[in-house]
């Protein structure tokens, strides 16, 4: 397993993103394909993901699970997992769903599906590498689309990616490519 993380142009990452679906290993049909949105927006944008045929909503709910939270819900901080169906279009998803939060991008075996949905709906923030031990061809993805990025704010996020040993070599080149 690599780990990589930190600053990241903005117009790299996004080019990164809207590469993947290009990329022959990312429409496995042994692996799945998730969005996991941290925060940032509202009830009703999930919602209207529900009718959505390029998606299916797992889960939507606060992005919090402290109770005091609950009484800011007029705030849009709806967090929600998400697994795509349409692969050519995770790009336009995963934009969508990450403007102005943090967003997970989930290339994972098809059997830890269940095991990421009680994660997240217990934790609502998640750390899921627990779930990826003995797993090698897997990555994820989380970029904070709304990091304060001092005098550069606006033209870098945070990033942090998790590759497995095994991924395919043209998905794990896209990923760490810097330009």
């Amino acid at each position: 397993m690599r780990k990589i993380d930190g600053e990241i142009d903005a117009d790299l990452i996004e080019s990164i993103i809207k590469e993947l679906p290009n990329i022959t290993d990312i429409h496995s049909d042994k692996h799945s394909l998730l969005i996991h949105g941290m925060g940032g927006q509202t009830r009703n944008f999930y919602s209207n993901l529900r009718t959505s045929t390029e998606l299916e909503l797992l889960w939507s709910g606060w992005s919090s699970n402290v109770w005091w939270t609950y009484l800011l819900s007029f705030i849009p901080g709806q967090a929600g997992l998400t697994k795509i169906l349409n692969r050519n279009k995770l790009d336009q998803h995963y934009i969508e769903i990450g403007a102005q939060s943090m967003c997970g991008l989930y290339f994972i075996p098809n059997e830890l599906v269940d095991g990421v949905l009680e994660e997240v709906k217990r934790n609502r923030t998640i750390d899921i590498e627990n779930l990826l031990n003995g797993f090698a061809n897997f990555f994820t993805l989380t970029v904070d689309f709304d990091y304060n990025g001092g005098e550069r704010d606006g033209d870098i996020y945070y990033h942090e990616l998790t590759l497995g040993d095994e991924l395919p070599n043209q998905l794990e080149r896209t990923l760490t490519r810097t330009k």
